[in-house]
């Protein structure tokens, strides 16, 4: 992960990545690579193990939203933040990259199942964001085209083939493989040509940015972790569904909100350094958050 990442860095600091080559990169895997790697995902063997793990994401990514935007809305609309950064201040903390970064991280530690759960808990994440996250940062009622994107779309269609008995000829899978296996480079060579477009002088003049960073990068994911604790004390629950969970919650603030903060002038510039500064220190949290999730349950 590390190694790759580097490259986009490199790359985009040679000018081999710029502005539009990166804008491209997204499109590229956000609108292709990535839903043809959530419909491979579907073709992995049918269990009814695997639908309750389905399942379980889906509760637990529904609840994680559900406890943490009333708790968020009730707190931070008490303090004396601007009411734009209030606004930005829920959606970075709540709302994190489970689209290219967290799809791709799960497919590398279990490959179509784990991507199959990484895509369930995203679908979530888009009911959450596309409703209430949109809904704050704009004032006005989402548009229901909001939800159509080639993600969402084919995460529902992944789940439909992944329930019904038929599977693709093998072919037709490999086809579908030989684009999805482009995820997990593509994304981190994003990700590190973003890093590179950082102005680090500007990145640490904000103390909001920082207290976002605790609850989105520390916080959230450790009190998943213990809750995923709990559970597995009490139900027997795949090990992969437990990390599945705590990892999708200890990702990056989304770029999502970036984008919408933009569109509606809701505090863009609060929000990009935000993004920005999860994104600079995930580098730091996210490996040694995987290392001790895999230690913690894979060995248990």
């Amino acid at each position: 992960m590390a190694v790759v990442l580097l490259i986009g860095f490199v790359l985009a600091k040679k000018k081999v990545i710029d502005d539009r080559g990166r804008k491209v990169l997204n499109d590229l895997l956000l609108k292709a690579v990535l839903p043809f790697s959530i419909i491979s995902s579907s073709q992995y063997q049918f269990s009814f193990d695997m639908v309750r793990s389905i399942c379980a994401v889906a509760l637990g990514a529904g609840l994680y939203y559900l406890i943490t935007l009333v708790i968020l809305r009730i707190v931070v609309f008490k303090t004396k933040i601007a009411d734009a950064e209030r606004r930005v201040f829920i959606t970075t903390s709540v709302f994190a990259n489970t689209g290219f970064v967290g799809m791709p991280i799960m497919y590398s530690l279990f490959d179509a199942p784990g991507l199959l759960l990484a895509a369930i808990y995203n679908l979530i994440y888009n009911v959450f964001f596309y409703t209430y996250g949109v809904h704050l940062l704009s004032g006005k009622k989402p548009s229901v085209s909001e939800y159509l994107n080639p993600v969402s779309i084919a995460s529902v269609f992944a789940i439909a083939l992944f329930i019904v008995p038929w599977r693709a000829p093998v072919a037709v899978v490999d086809a579908i493989d030989l684009v999805g296996n482009m995820t997990f480079p593509l994304s981190m060579f994003i990700m590190g040509s973003t890093l590179s477009t950082i102005d680090v002088k500007k990145l640490f003049t904000d103390g909001k940015s920082y207290v976002v960073c605790f609850l989105r990068l520390i916080l959230f994911p450790a009190l998943m972790t213990g809750a995923m604790i709990l559970v597995k004390s009490h139900v027997p629950v795949q090990a992969a569904t437990l990390i599945t969970l705590i990892i999708m919650t200890a990702l990056p603030s989304g770029t999502m909100s970036v984008i919408y903060s933009e569109r509606y002038d809701c505090a863009p510039k609060f929000c990009a350094r935000t993004v920005s500064l999860t994104l600079l220190f995930m580098v730091i949290t996210l490996p040694i958050m995987i290392a001790l999730c895999l230690t913690a349950f894979m060995t248990a």
